[in-house]
């Protein structure tokens, strides 16, 4: 089919029905798992950043509307086999159950990434969704072992060095198990201390400064994003230590009521300011070349001139 003006495929009765038709029809087949997604957004703490997932992609899209298709090329057949995949992604994931929610949550995924090639073209359409795209599985439910794993990791982690950084302070510390003992302060660094939260919400964070950042390297926003684990351990054994020095203060009260719950508020604009001082460290060790033409080279070696 012949590729046409953008402006005319969009103001097309029949481009306009038929993804009306084929949205509504999605929506429908997809309904438990988007039921699903929502739940999970508005309940579990880990994942509340996803209510703010739909906005964020829609001001990425508006963004990088200069690189909307120009030519439209309709419909692309190869958003058929996408859409049949996502669909029996979809149906696997409910009959075997093997990590059926992230399945299930990225068979939607899919099914998007099928509408957009199937409208909008798979070069074009894709060169303009992919941001908006990649940022979905940042959050879905991760598989209970991958979670479970990454949260016994993460409090070893924490336990370990807020212990030694309350050794290094001159405080007697120690471990047992997942708790620190300072004392007679005993500092359990329970799941919800673990910093998966933070690290999943992080990542989003990170990935959706890179995404922004269209101006830098890539090799700079490729740094933000890898960047995101460290900061989050960084940022939860701040929160930890801190935590545990209100307590040996023996200010149990403003622990237990203030402290800890305030500290979880302030990780989100720690984090940003660690991400905004690692552009300010990028921008002072990486100058960047002035570009000299061959003419200009040209001109300088002209008998008389001054190199």
């Amino acid at each position: 089919m012949k590729a046409t003006p953008s402006e005319y495929v969009l103001r097309s009765r029949s481009w306009q029905l038929c993804l009306a038709l084929t949205v509504c029809a999605t929506l429908f087949a997809f309904a438990p798992a988007l039921r699903q997604l929502f739940t999970l957004w508005t309940s579990k703490a880990d994942y509340s950043h996803g209510l703010l997932l739909l906005p964020f992609a829609g001001y990425v899209l508006w963004l990088r509307r200069d690189l909307f298709p120009t030519m439209i090329r309709w419909p692309d057949l190869w958003g058929v086999p996408v859409m049949a995949l996502a669909g029996g992604v979809y149906l696997g994931a409910g009959q075997t159950n093997i990590a059926k929610e992230w399945l299930q949550g990225f068979a939607v995924i899919l099914a998007m990434t099928g509408i957009v090639v199937l409208f909008l073209g798979k070069s074009g359409g894709l060169k303009w969704a992919w941001p908006a795209l990649v940022l979905f599985p940042l959050v879905l439910e991760l598989p209970w072992r991958v979670s479970e794993m990454l949260s016994l990791k993460l409090r070893e982690l924490a336990t370990h060095v807020g212990s030694a950084t309350f050794l290094t302070a001159g405080l007697p510390a120690y471990t047992e198990g997942n708790v620190i003992i300072i004392g007679s302060t005993r500092l359990g660094v329970e799941n919800a201390c673990s910093g998966l939260s933070m690290l999943l919400t992080f990542v989003a964070v990170a990935a959706a400064v890179a995404i922004l950042a269209r101006s830098r390297p890539i090799v700079d926003r490729l740094l933000v994003l890898f960047s995101a684990i460290p900061v989050a351990v960084l940022c939860n054994l701040i929160r930890i230590v801190l935590t545990g020095l209100v307590y040996h203060a023996g200010w149990q009260e403003l622990g237990d009521l203030i402290v800890h719950d305030l500290f979880g508020w302030l990780m989100m604009p720690l984090a940003l300011a660690f991400i905004w001082a690692e552009l300010r460290i990028m921008d002072w060790l990486f100058v960047p070349v002035a570009t000299v033409s061959q003419t200009d080279i040209l001109k300088a070696m002209r008998p008389g001139r001054v190199m």
